[in-house]
């Protein structure tokens, strides 16, 4: 009996993930999707979620504020990897 509610997990989560790689292939394909911020709440605590044209993630204060606090480091890194491409519109 648990062995079919597995197949019914796996099968569930199968499905799960091609939906997922549908949505961001269909992203890939569209240069000019947005990556869409939401604010919001996990177990209380406050949240960003980035969704769009990557895969979705939440970031918390302790990690924001990191990354506020790295931000010019983080900004070297991308001049230095972004092969010349033009993110103007990332700002924070």
């Amino acid at each position: 009996m648990s062995t079919n509610q597995d197949d019914k997990d796996i099968l569930k989560r199968l499905k799960a993930l091609e939906e997922e790689n549908k949505r961001l292939r269909a992203a890939q394909n569209n240069e000019g999707a947005k990556l869409i911020v939401t604010e919001g709440d996990y177990k209380g605590y406050p949240i960003l979620t980035f969704e769009g044209s990557v895969r979705r993630f939440t970031l918390g204060l302790t990690k924001l504020k990191a990354l506020k606090e790295a931000w010019p480091k983080v900004e070297d890194f991308l001049r230095r990897h972004s092969n010349g491409e033009e993110d103007d519109d990332i700002r924070i």
